[in-house]
């Protein structure tokens, strides 16, 4: 029976020092119970003694770093997760968006995404015959996000739970046109995500695209702890425009935090927040 490495308090201060000063990350106030099971996987999923032996190789490999920061990152696991969601978008606020100005919106992801939100956004997009006029961001940590998405090998054993998503979102679709299956792997049409602009971030995003009209913040929050969470919202709330679009978790919220007040609630059940013109 192997025995699961179990990180300690102080070892896991000592990863997070190391990827601050000599990384340039910082995990300072991310979730500690979150990010504690995470490291354990990395050391277990690569075979590494101990903390000591994740530091020395975070300080030695760019390579491994750029691998780590895809591994640190959860995935998003499921497209169309939360249906309800996806109907709102299509049904009433991506319409608003396209007829509301004169420039294409700009509509960001500002979580970490795997790829899942990002190619349900783009399939909705595309069968509202939109997606040519829309600028999408989206959010990376790393070079090995990047490949994976536009790769279009998104996990495959998600692939039940995402087509009955997908019916439940779009009941007259055919979720199997998206994709196809090459030797048991499931490659999603990149075509899709061809005019995607991927934003290279750290771990405080710093970088935005600047006027979104909609940003796609969905259970990302759940990771951080009340400090950094109001700092995220704030800086998302900061370069949203004026009668823009938040969405968060469904399990997240504004409320109590210090942008509550920038924000009137447009959907309670799926946790969509619009930006008011003050």
């Amino acid at each position: 029976m192997t025995i699961r490495y179990e990180i300690g308090i102080v070892d896991t201060r000592n990863v997070i020092k190391t990827l601050l000063d000599d990384c340039g990350f910082d995990f300072r106030d991310y979730a500690l119970t979150s990010l504690k099971r995470r490291l354990e996987y990395i050391i277990s999923l690569y075979a590494l003694r101990d903390a000591e032996g994740l530091i020395a190789k975070l300080k030695n490999s760019k390579e491994f770093l750029d691998q780590f920061l895809y591994d640190i990152t959860p995935e998003t696991t499921e497209m169309f997760c939360d249906p309800p969601f996806w109907r709102i978008l299509r049904d009433e606020i991506i319409p608003e968006l396209v007829k509301s100005g004169s420039s294409k919106p700009r509509i960001w992801i500002a979580s970490f995404d795997s790829g899942e939100e990002l190619y349900s956004l783009s399939i909705l997009l595309k069968e509202l015959n939109l997606l040519n006029e829309v600028n999408i961001y989206c959010n990376v940590l790393s070079e090995h996000t990047i490949q994976r998405i536009t790769s279009g090998r998104l996990d495959p054993k998600n692939m039940e739970v995402n087509e009955a998503n997908y019916q439940r979102f779009n009941e007259k679709g055919k979720y199997s046109s998206y994709y196809r299956t090459e030797a048991n792997n499931i490659i999603f049409d990149v075509s899709l995500i061809k005019d995607v602009n991927f934003i290279k971030q750290n771990t405080l995003i710093d970088e935005n695209p600047g006027a979104p009209k909609l940003i796609i913040f969905r259970n990302q929050a759940i990771y951080y702890n009340q400090l950094l969470s109001e700092r995220i919202f704030t800086k998302l709330a900061n370069c949203l425009v004026a009668g823009g679009y938040l969405a968060i978790g469904v399990k997240e919220t504004l409320e109590n935090t210090n942008v509550s007040n920038k924000f009137t609630l447009y959907n309670e059940a799926e946790r969509i927040y619009k930006r008011k013109n003050n």
